[in-house]
Order: C-alpha cells, then sequence, then structure tokens
C-alpha cells in the first residue's frame, strides 16, 4: 500500500489481482470478510506486527514479540496494551479460520507420507511433476504399469522400461540399444534422503516486497505450496530444469549431482530420487531408506546422500536439550547404513554428509536489511532472527541467535554429531555386501566457506538460513569434482552419448 501509494481497499484488489485465476477468488472473498476492519487498521497507521498479531496469523499471544518499529515508539508495556485493545476493537481472527489451504489446493495436505499423490500403478513414480511426483523423483513413462519405472535394468527392445528414453533395437547390429549403449557404461541413479536443504527450500523474495509485487511473483505460487516451498528440480542433488522455467521466481544457475551425472552418460536419464523433507533429521533416516524407491534384484546401483546437515540441531526451542545426542547420532546413521545395505543394489554407494557449521549465517547476514524492511531500511537479519525466537518458530534457535555463546554452543554440539560418522564407516566395515560408505569430511562447510563471491549469495534471502540457488549449483560443482577425485564417480564419459542424442533426442524430457 505504502510502496504503491494505493488506498487499503485498492491495496487488496490489487494484491488479489497479482494471483493465478484460482486463487484471486479466495483472495477477495478473505478480503470481503477481513478487509472492512483491516482498512481501518491500515488507515490507523498500524504497524504490519499490530495487524499480523490482530488477525491471529502470527502466534503471539503475550504482543510482545515485534519485527518491525513499535507504533508511535511505544514501549513494550504500551505494545502489549495497544494490542489488547486492537483485539478487542477489531475481533476478527475468528472469521480466517475458515480458510483451510488443505481444501482450497487439493492435494497439498495428502502427501504427508512423502509419496506421490498420483501414482497409478502404486511403483512411487509419477507422470505428473508436484505433490511429490517427478519434481522430486524421475518421471514416470507408463502409470499403469509397475514394471516400468526409472532405474530398472532394462534390456527390452520394444519398450521403455527403465523411462530413460533408450529403447528399441539397432537395425545394422541387431542389438537393443540399452545393450549397446547403456550395458556395462556404469549407469546410476542419484538419491538424497534428507532435510530442507536437500530439498532446496526457497521462498521467493519478491513477495515481502511490495514495490517490485506484480502477477508475474506469483505466477508460480500454485507449484510452489504443491511443492511444500521447496524447490528439488533445481537441487544440488537432483535438479533436472533450468531455473528459466521458473522466473521471476527463481534466478541463478542450475548444475546438480544428478544433471552432471546425467551429462556424463545419458543411460542416467530420469534416475533421481529426492526424499528431502522439511524440518526431518536422523531419527529418520531408516523410514527414508524404506520409503526410497529400488529393487535389490532388478535395479541399477545408486549413489545415496545421507544429507541431515541441520535439524539435529535446529529447531525452534530455546534449549539444547532437544538436540541429538551422539549416541543418538550415532544409532541412526549406523543403522540406516545397515538398512541400506539390505535395499540398495550391489555396487551402491553412500555419502554421509555432516552437519553444516552455520555460524557463517549470523556473520554474513547480521546487520544485512531483510526483504521485508527493504522499503524501509527498518528490519534487519537480527531483528529477523530475534523476533522468530521470541515467536518460538525459527527453524534454527542454536544458529539463528544474536547470542554468541549459543551459536558457539551449537557449533561444539554439531562437531560432536559429525565425529561419529567416521566411527560409523568403521563399525560398519566388514558388515556390508551391496553398499559402500563414504565420509569426506566436513564437506559443505569447506566448499561454503571458499566460496570466492560474496558470502550473502550463498544465503536465501527470506529465510536467513537456507543455501540459495547459487549455493546450490555451486556445492554440486564442487561436491562432484571430489567425489570423481576419489574414484567415487567416473571421469570419463559414456562413447555412446552423441549417438542416444542424435536417436532419442532428449530422451523424452522431465
Amino acid at each position: 500500500m505504502q510502496a504503491k501509494s494505493l488506498q487499503p481497499a485498492e491495496a487488496y484488489s490489487t494484491f488479489c489481482g497479482y494471483l493465478p485465476t484460482s486463487l484471486a477468488g479466495i483472495c477477495n472473498l478473505a478480503a470481503d470478510i477481513v478487509g472492512p476492519e483491516t482498512y481501518t487498521l491500515l488507515s490507523n497507521g498500524e504497524t504490519p506486527d499490530a495487524i499480523c498479531n490482530t488477525l491471529g496469523a502470527c502466534k503471539d499471544e503475550t504482543a510482545v514479540c515485534r519485527l518491525f518499529p513499535a507504533k508511535g515508539g511505544m514501549s513494550d508495556a504500551q505494545h502489549k496494551a495497544h494490542m489488547s485493545s486492537l483485539k478487542v476493537r477489531h475481533p476478527i481472527s475468528e472469521k480466517l479460520r475458515s480458510f483451510n489451504i488443505c481444501t482450497i489446493i487439493p492435494g497439498v495436505c495428502s502427501v504427508e507420507d512423502h509419496l506421490p499423490f498420483s501414482d497409478a500403478d502404486g511403483d512411487k513414480f509419477s507422470t505428473d511433476p508436484r505433490l511429490r511426483g517427478s519434481d522430486w523423483r524421475g518421471k514416470d513413462c507408463n502409470d499403469q504399469d509397475a514394471t516400468v519405472y526409472p532405474g530398472l535394468q532394462s534390456s527390452d527392445a520394444t519398450v521403455d522400461q527403465n523411462c530413460n528414453g533408450i529403447y528399441g533395437q539397432d537395425p545394422q547390429t541387431g542389438l537393443n540399444y540399452e545393450d549397446e549403449f547403456c550395458a556395462n557404461s556404469g549407469a546410476i541413479g542419484v538419491a538424497t534422503l534428507g532435510d530442507s536443504a536437500s530439498a532446496h527450500f526457497r521462498i521467493p523474495q519478491d513477495i515481502f516486497m511490495a514495490g517490485v509485487m506484480n502477477s508475474a511473483t506469483f505466477a508460480n505460487i500454485i507449484e510452489f505450496i504443491e511443492d511444500e516451498a521447496d524447490w528439488p528440480m533445481l537441487s544440488w542433488s537432483t535438479g533436472h530444469q533450468n531455473t528459466s522455467n521458473y522466473a521471476p521466481s527463481v534466478t541463478g544457475p542450475m548444475t546438480s549431482i544428478y544433471s552432471q551425472l546425467n551429462e556424463l552418460n545419458r543411460c542416467n536419464h530420469r534416475d533421481y530420487q529426492n526424499l528431502g523433507v522439511n524440518g526431518a533429521r536422523s531419527s529418520v533416516l531408516v523410514d527414508w531408506v524404506n520409503l526410497y524407491a529400488r529393487n535389490q534384484a532388478t535395479d541399477k546401483p545408486v549413489l545415496a546422500f545421507f544429507a541431515m546437515i541441520g535439524n539435529d540441531v535446529c529447531n525452534g526451542h530455546h534449549t539444547f536439550d532437544t538436540m541429538t545426542t551422539p549416541e543418538d547420532y550415532f544409532n541412526n546413521v549406523y543403522n540406516a547404513v545397515l538398512a541400506a545395505d539390505k535395499k540398495f543394489p550391489k555396487g551402491s554407494q553412500v555419502i554421509l554428509v555432516p552437519l553444516v557449521d552455520a555460524r557463517i549465517l549470523y556473520n554474513t547476514m547480521h546487520d544485512r536489511i531483510h526483504p521485508i524492511g527493504a522499503l524501509n531500511q527498518d528490519v534487519t537479519y537480527i531483528n529477523f532472527y530475534d523476533y522468530l525466537n521470541c515467536l518460538e518458530v525459527s527453524p534454527c534457535w542454536g544458529w539463528m541467535n544474536s547470542n554468541e555463546t549459543i551459536r558457539n554452543t551449537t557449533a561444539v554440539i554439531a562437531a560432536s554429531l559429525n565425529a561419529q560418522l567416521p566411527k560409523v564407516i568403521a563399525a560398519t566395515k566388514g558388515l556390508l555386501n551391496n553398499v559402500q560408505p563414504y565420509y569426506l569430511g566436513d564437506l559443505f562447510t569447506q566448499i561454503l566457506n571458499n566460496y570466492p563471491g560474496p558470502k550473502s549469495d550463498l544465503i536465501e534471502p527470506v529465510d536467513g538460513f537456507h543455501p540459495s540457488q547459487i549455493a546450490n549449483s555451486y556445492i554440486a560443482q564442487v561436491s562432484f569434482a571430489m567425489l570423481q577425485q576419489e574414484g567415487i564417480v567416473p571421469t570419463a564419459a559414456n562413447p555412446n552419448n552423441d549417438r542416444i542424442q542424435q536417436i532419442f533426442g532428449d530422451q523424452g524430457g522431465y
């Protein structure tokens, strides 16, 4: 409203007009219900904090948490009394309870099992991209046949059983193309069993910047919600799309472990699975192994990343007691490696990714202006971090904290957990028949600290916490080079790549 010099009613109408048609009607209905009350609040110069609290949307019953400066320089006591008065005079929070995202966008609340919402044959692969579909797992090429899916070892001459787009018979040699081009080529799938950083959690900053907001800002909002605010198709591990497909919501490079493996060997096409889940920690790793779609007897080997890089020390609770203990962390990872050995095909490899030392967040961002304060230059990341902690909704109290002692203590605890990973390697030696685990040290922390540009480029601007698109691409490039140096992934390309591309083009795309 302030940025575009609009009156409250006009601002509502303009905002709703920016949304896709399927959401614009809901937005206008909400404006009709709460508009008259909020018009008054806006016209009276109430702060965003006061309006959010009055709407009941900020989960702050005490009314002491503030992101913006208080109206008229009020003290905490005055602000609290003012908020109590507003809630009595404007009882609008109950009116918003009738809006349920689960009914507004069908299916969005039906993927709590982290499996595709649309999967007719039950093979855990889908022809639809979102709701845990092909954005997350390679696209199914026949959703009516559970024996057809990405990652299968196939030599069928007539059916593309593994969905890599290679099938049929070479009329000159009489060989099946799959055998001729892919047999003994070292084809391998990519899997990530991780958290929100693995899923590439990202909130586009334009949503919070009224001065630049327009209809393009919300062009991908439905997809954004259906993918749980994650962008696995652009992530460091399983990225397979161009960021230009999602402009202006996302910009920057896209390179992933999968994209580099696919470039080396086009027989790897569509063989990726991203089991990243917001809020996941090491205690669910065994469950994630079981969610992974792989048949040990019939499928290709996999390069799997166990990448719980944050939540074992991250939560909104103001205590270290809820952080994972070294003993529990060891058992979680150890049991997951054993489970993988029973599930993954022979020749598979498991990369144990440690927790990141995220002190880089505060050190880099604390005195910068957050996007939500861009208009008046009045909200820094210190304000933002402290506000989330006040509400007890911070994704990571230990790292996103203005208290240096808390940040340093969190670093000590994270280091004690990371120290368990080489112990897991040693403890599983001689017990594994199908997988080989690796621990390459504090990989991501080293990569981020060695980035040659401004460190702020690496951090998502809205949450001030997750790796940015630039960081995802950079992590993928440096990690892949390190994996090649260690002999974990190949350096030589499949000599048949040109012929595959000549005959099969984009192999069915994604």
